[in-house]
């Protein structure tokens, strides 16, 4: 009998053993995947930031004139007085930046004082005493001739309007509706 239980005994104790060893190698596989898992994340990610970072630091830089209306945001109703915040850059010599209100479907502007001083960011007021209706305020980037003719135009207080500028000379425009 002695033999018999001693040979159960040992088979229960490397019974035992087999099932602490395969608990052990289930566990350390289960962290062995929870860590690969975690590496190939990080490789993803870091992937992902240095594609970003390619793309943000390689892409062409502007190399013209720059100009964003900031706020009002277009669909906003104003009144006769336009509070604009807005930024130019990039403004080289004999370039000069203007606000007007641009009216495409009859092909006319009309220059808003005060001019634009070139490279910085900015909050200006402008009047706005057109009809009630819907109007396109555009920052526009003009040579010496344009800015000359605009500046005189303003400083007469002449009546009327200016052809509109090319599309091209146009940096920025939001389209506002003039309440009451």
């Amino acid at each position: 009998m002695e033999k018999e239980d001693l040979k159960q005994s040992v088979c229960q104790t490397l019974k035992e053993q087999a099932d602490e060893i395969d608990k052990t190698s289930t566990v350390k596989s289960r962290n062995s995947i929870m860590k690969t898992a975690l590496f190939l994340t990080s490789i993803c990610f870091a992937v992902v930031i240095v594609s970003q970072a390619i793309v943000l630091f390689s892409s062409e830089k502007v190399t013209g004139p720059y100009g964003k209306i900031i706020e009002p945001l277009s669909g906003i109703t104003t009144g006769k007085e336009v509070g604009i915040t807005g930024e130019t850059w990039n403004f080289e010599p004999g370039q000069y930046v203007w606000q007007a209100v641009d009216k495409p479907k009859i092909g006319l502007c009309w220059p808003k004082s005060p001019q634009i001083i070139p490279n910085t960011e900015k909050k200006t007021t402008i009047y706005e005493g057109g009809p009630r209706e819907p109007y396109t305020v555009s920052l526009s980037v003009v040579n010496k001739t344009i800015n000359d003719q605009w500046q005189q135009w303003l400083e007469k207080r002449m009546f009327g309007r200016q052809p509109l500028l090319p599309d091209k000379r146009r940096l920025d425009s939001v389209i506002l509706i003039l309440g009451s």
